[in-house]
C-alpha cells in the first residue's frame, strides 16, 4: 500500500510540473512489465502523464501493454563521437594511420570505451608502439564479425576478454583469475596475500593489456601503486576459473584482511574497508555466522568505535548497513542465530529509513523464532522493537503493552539494558499521550539505569526525553539544559541521529523562548545531519519545526513551503502525529493569511487524526476550528 500511494504521488507530481525524470539501468529492476515497482509506475504515468518526459536507460527493452508503446521512443544508445575515439587510441596507444583507416578501425568497435582500450593495448604489445591500425586485422581474432547492437557489444568485448586471457602464460593467467575476487583498489601487498608471487611488474603489464586498471602513487597520501579490476572483466576472469581456485582465493584474501583490521577509533566508512571486505569473502564463502561476527565483535572502544554494527548504526549508514544483514539473512537457515539476530537488524535499519510496516514484518519474524526455540532475550528485544514501530505509527496503547511485556521479560531474565530500553519506550508512549509526569518517571528511570550500567547512548537519549517532558510542562531553560547534555554526550559518542535529534529539540525550546534565528539556525543543523545519513522521520520533523518558527516570525509564505515538504514526507513514511501537527501547522497559515475555508479543511484533518491517535494535539486543534468557524460566520 505504501507503494502504490508514493507511486501516485510521484505520477500526480508529473502531471502537475513539466519534469525531466532519467531513470538509469533499468534492466536490473524492470525485468518484465508489472514485476517490480519501476514497472508498475511506468505503466501508470504512461497512462496518464503528458507533461513531463522520463529518459530511461537500459540493455534490454522493457515490454508495456500495446496500447501504452506508442508513447514510448528508443533510441540506440552509440559510444564515444569519433574524433574522441580516434583521440584515445592515438594519444593514449599511439597507434597510427590515415584519418580515414583511424575512423574505420574506431567505428567497427562502434566505439565503445572498453572494447577500442583492450583491442588498441593488444596490439601495442604484440606489434609495438606506433603500429598502424591496419594491423588490425592480423590479431587472429574474429573480432568483427559480431553483428548487432549493446548485447551483442557486451559478447564482443567478452570474445576479446577471453582472447586476451588465452594469450597469457599459465602463471599470469592463474593470477588474474586468483586476483579477480577483489572488489576494490588493491595495491601490491594485497595482491601478494592472494599469490604470494606475483610482482608489480606483472600487475603493471596486465594494466598495459588493459586487463587491469592502474592508478599511480601519491606519496603525498602515503598510497602506493594501486590496481582495479573493471567489473565485466572480472566477471570474465571469474568464469573461466576453476571455482576451487576462486574459493581458495577468497579464503586467502579474507585472511588477508583478517590480518589487516584497523583497530578502534575509526573517522569514516574507509577506515573499515578492511571488515566490509572481510565480511564479504565470509559471505563468498558461505560462513554467514562468521561475517555476521565480523560486523558484531566487540572491538575494544566506545561508542561507535566499539563494534563495527555500531559505527554503522550510530553513524547513520542505514542503507549500507541494511544491505550486509539482507545478504546474512537471504544466506543462512531459519535456525541459525545470526538468522534471527539479522532479521532485528534489519528491521532497526528500516526503522530510521521510515519503512515501519517492513519493519514490524522483519521484527514479528524474529520473535517468533525466538519463541519457538525458547530465546527469552530475543523474543523480549524483538517485543520492544515492535513497540518503537508502533510509537512512529501513532498506535498508543499496542505500543505500551508491548514495551510493558519487553519490561516484564527483560527484568525477569536478568537483562538490565532490556528493562532500561522498555522504560524508555513507555516514557516516549507517555510523552505522545501527554502524561508528562508519567513520562518524566520512567525516563528518570531509564536515565539511572544507563548511567549504572555505563550504557552512554541510554544516558544521551534520556536527558533528551527528559528535556521533552520539561519543554512541554513549560520549563525551557530546564529543558535546554537537558538537551544540551544530550548533545553533548551524543556527540562524544558518535550518535549522530540523537545528535541531531538534540539540535532540533534545542531548536524547539529556543522557538519557545521567543530565539527565532537560534531556533532555525539548530533545526537547520539537525535538517542537514538527518538528510545526510538518510533519517527521514527527522528530516520531516527538521522541516516541519523551521516552519513553525517561521509561523511564529509572521513569514507565511516560506512556513507553507517548508511545512508541506516535510508532510510529503511524513506521508511517505505514515509518520501519523507529524501529519497531524502538519495540517494543523497549514490551518493555522490559512487562518492567518485569510483563507478561511482551507484554514477548515487543514484543521478538521488534523483533528480528526489527533483523536484517532489520542494526544494532546486535540485540544489546540478544538480551539483553532473555533477561531475558523467565527471568521467563516462572519462573512
Amino acid at each position: 500500500m505504501q507503494e502504490e500511494t508514493l507511486i501516485g504521488q510521484i505520477v500526480e507530481g508529473l502531471i502537475a510540473e513539466p519534469c525531466l525524470l532519467v531513470l538509469d539501468n533499468m534492466e536490473t529492476v524492470i525485468p518484465a512489465e508489472g514485476k517490480s515497482v519501476y514497472g508498475q509506475f511506468l505503466s501508470r504515468w504512461l497512462g496518464n502523464g503528458d507533461n513531463s518526459k522520463i529518459l530511461l536507460t537500459s540493455r534490454e527493452q522493457p515490454v508495456f501493454s500495446a496500447n501504452l508503446q506508442p508513447r514510448c521512443h528508443w533510441l540506440v544508445l552509440k559510444g564515444l563521437a569519433e574524433a574522441d575515439a580516434i583521440r584515445l587510441v592515438t594519444e593514449d596507444y599511439e597507434l597510427t594511420g590515415t584519418q580515414k583507416e583511424l575512423a574505420h578501425f574506431v567505428n567497427r568497435m562502434y566505439r565503445h570505451p572498453l572494447l577500442m582500450q583492450l583491442v588498441s593495448s593488444w596490439m601495442r604489445d604484440d606489434f609495438g608502439v606506433g603500429v598502424c591500425v591496419t594491423e588490425a586485422e592480423n590479431l587472429g581474432l574474429d573480432l568483427f564479425t559480431v553483428e548487432g547492437y549493446h548485447r551483442d557489444m557486451e559478447t564482443c568485448v567478452r570474445e576479446v576478454i577471453a582472447a586476451s586471457l588465452a594469450r597469457l602464460s599459465a602463471r599470469l593467467g592463474d593470477i588474474l583469475k586468483r586476483l579477480s575476487v577483489l572488489r576494490g583498489i588493491f595495491d601490491l601487498g594485497l595482491a601478494q596475500g592472494l599469490t604470494a608471487e606475483v610482482t608489480e611488474a606483472e600487475l603493471r603489464y596486465l594494466a598495459r593489456l588493459s586487463l587491469l586498471q592502474e592508478f599511480p602513487p601519491e606519496p603525498l597520501k602515503g598510497k602506493p601503486r594501486r590496481f582495479q579490476f573493471l567489473p565485466l572483466i572480472s566477471m570474465v576472469v571469474q568464469q573461466q576459473a576453476d571455482s576451487e581456485l576462486l574459493r581458495s582465493a577468497h579464503q586467502a584474501a579474507l585472511d588477508y584482511f583478517l590480518a589487516h583490521l584497523p583497530a578502534p577509533p575509526w573517522e569514516s566508512l574507509e577506515d573499515l574497508t578492511a571488515y566490509l571486505e572481510g565480511f564479504y569473502h565470509a559471505g563468498e564463502l558461505g560462513e554467514w555466522q562468521f561475517a555476521f561476527d565480523i560486523l558484531n565483535e566487540e572491538r575494544g572502544g566506545e561508542g561507535k568505535n566499539k563494534s563495527v554494527e555500531e559505527f554503522l548504526d550510530l553513524q547513520g549508514f542505514y542503507r549500507q548497513r541494511a544491505h550486509l544483514y539482507e545478504q546474512v539473512i537471504a544466506g543462512t537457515q531459519r535456525e541459525q542465530d545470526c538468522h534471527r539476530k539479522s532479521l532485528n537488524r534489519l528491521g532497526n535499519c528500516y526503522i530510521s529509513l521510515g519503512q515501519y510496516e517492513k519493519a514490524i514484518a522483519l521484527y514479528q519474524r524474529c520473535h517468533d523464532m525466538s519463541e519457538k526455540i525458547g530465546d527469552r532475550q530475543g523474543v523480549a528485544i524483538s517485543l520492544g522493537n515492535l513497540g518503537n514501530c508502533y510509537i512512529s505509527l501513532g498506535q498508543y496503547e499496542k505500543a505500551i503493552a508491548h514495551f510493558q511485556q519487553h519490561h516484564d521479560m527483560s527484568e525477569k531474565i536478568g537483562d538490565r539494558q532490556g528493562v532500561a530500553s522498555s522504560l524508555c519506550g513507555l516514557g516516549n508512549c507517555y510523552i505522545s499521550l501527554g502524561q508528562h509526569e508519567k513520562a518524566i518517571t520512567h525516563h528518570q528511570q531509564y536515565h539511572d539505569i544507563s548511567e549504572e550500567i555505563g550504557y552512554r547512548q541510554g544516558v544521551a537519549n534520556s536527558l533528551g526525553n527528559l528535556g521533552i517532558c520539561y519543554k512541554n510542562l513549560g520549563q525551557y531553560e530546564k529543558a535546554i539544559t537537558h538537551h544540551q547534555r544530550c548533545h553533548d554526550i551524543s556527540k562524544e559518542i558518535g550518535d549522530r541521529q540523537e545528535t541531531a535529534n538534540s539540535l532540533g529539540n534545542l531548536g524547539i525550546s529556543y522557538n519557545y523562548l521567543g530565539q527565532y534565528e537560534k531556533a532555525i539556525s539548530h533545526h537547520q543543523q539537525h535538517h542537514d545531519i538527518s538528510e545526510e545519513i538518510g533519517f527521514r522521520e527527522g528530516v520531516a520533523r527538521s522541516l516541519h519545526n523551521i516552519g513553525e518558527t517561521l509561523l511564529n516570525l509572521e513569514n507565511y509564505s516560506e512556513a507553507e513551503t517548508k511545512i508541506q515538504e516535510s508532510l510529503v514526507i511524513s506521508q511517505e513514511i505514515n509518520y501519523k502525529s507529524l501529519i497531524a501537527d502538519s495540517f494543523k501547522a497549514l490551518a493555522a497559515i490559512a487562518h492567518q493569511t485569510n483563507q478561511p475555508q482551507l484554514a477548515l479543511t487543514h484543521c478538521q484533518a488534523a483533528l480528526t487524526l489527533s483523536q484517532e491517535l489520542g494526544i494532546p494535539l486535540v485540544k489546540d486543534c478544538e480551539e483553532l476550528l473555533a477561531k475558523i468557524q467565527d471568521d467563516l460566520e462572519a462573512v
